[in-house]
């Protein structure tokens, strides 16, 4: 998101620098410049407390760019707090929610170590400004770090494809779900409810794009995967790992339909990419997904603990052409109202009201 962001700023004339902490062996440059956007890197040194060596790198790189002139803002993301403790700066600091580890560890039911949530809360209060990709991740941010503050509510933009194929030049048999092998996208419910429908039409095949994770098990989730499927059905799903947007976005175009049963998001780009694609999405009815689709309507909503509704979804978009098409051409218009024309504007506004509330 951030990249697709920036990128589109810098083609409507404005500058845009972007830093952060990668680890020493991180095979990009420590400085390029991307469609115009320009990109550094700060290495983490190796030895103990080096994260936090490099948090004041990072942290003086910014105010010799504010005491420069050579930035009007900055903005941070929510996870981890990275301007906790910052001191007034000549520019206002904004936040923008993502989904912090505060957040996710909340709905995951998971334990967090406090110094984590007060580092986050810290680096909330200390910004000028708040946004958020979505209405739910607003709302449950200022319940559980106590915030009264007003979070203006930026979605995530998306890019639009000018054309799709029709919907008859479909694969009738392919399934596909987008993004990393972890447990909150869903993706082993996602595979107990494989074994169902595969039993309905030996032809179908899973497709499964994203870079490996870790299984709860400790081990990498694809051979996690692999594991709790019966001998006869691993055959049916394929595995592709971390693959380029081309790839991504022509297995989009060719699907029947696109599955994402995740327990938690802030608002998920892989379901709005297969959505602008006119790919039928079925999407987890948790978080903010009801943000996204409208049941029924332009997708399909379902319960990611509940793999029968998994089941029931897909074997319904597979086994009902009208229907499916009609979820596919509801879905991009949906999208279309996240595009970039329309996202862009709604930012620039933000950030220009941010400055002059500054400056007040």
């Amino acid at each position: 998101m951030t990249q697709i962001l920036a990128r589109a700023l810098v083609c409507a004339g404005h500058q845009v620098k972007a830093v952060g902490i990668y680890s020493p062996g991180y095979p990009a440059p420590d400085y390029e410049i991307d469609q115009g956007v320009q990109v550094w890197r700060i290495r983490e040194p190796k030895h103990r407390f080096g994260w936090m060596r490099a948090r004041v790198w990072l942290y003086q790189k910014i105010v010799q760019w504010a005491i420069q002139d050579e930035i009007d803002l900055v903005e941070a993301p929510d996870y981890q707090g990275w301007v906790a403790g910052w001191p007034r700066l000549p520019i206002p600091v904004i936040t923008r929610l993502h989904g912090s580890a505060t957040y996710y560890a909340s709905e995951l039911k998971q334990r967090l170590q406090f110094g984590v949530f007060l580092t986050e809360k810290a680096s909330l209060v200390r910004s000028n400004s708040l946004c958020s990709v979505s209405r739910y991740t607003a709302e449950k941010t200022k319940t559980l770090f106590g915030l009264e503050r007003p979070v203006t509510i930026l979605y995530n933009p998306v890019n639009i494809p000018e054309t799709v194929p029709p919907f008859t030049e479909r694969d009738p048999n392919k399934i596909v779900f987008t993004g990393t092998l972890t447990s909150k996208k869903g993706i082993i419910s996602l595979l107990d409810a494989w074994q169902v429908i595969y039993q309905h039409n030996k032809n179908l095949a899973l497709h499964i794009l994203g870079k490996d994770g870790q299984a709860p098990t400790g081990e990498n989730m694809r051979a996690y995967l692999y594991k709790r499927l019966p001998a006869e059905v691993q055959s049916s799903v394929q595995f592709y790992g971390h693959v380029s947007f081309n790839t991504l976005h022509q297995m989009l175009l060719s699907a029947r339909v696109a599955v994402f049963p995740s327990y938690t998001e802030a608002f998920a780009l892989a379901p709005m990419e297969s959505m602008a694609a006119g790919c039928p999405t079925i999407y987890t009815q948790r978080v903010s997904g009801p943000e996204l689709i409208s049941n029924g309507i332009n997708g399909l909503l379902v319960d990611p603990t509940d793999s029968g509704s998994i089941v029931q979804s897909i074997l319904r978009v597979l086994s009902d052409d009208q229907f499916a098409e009609s979820l596919g051409a509801a879905g991009r218009e949906r999208a279309r109202m996240f595009s970039m024309e329309n996202i862009l504007p709604q930012n620039e506004t933000f950030y220009a009201q941010s400055i002059r509330n500054f400056k007040s």
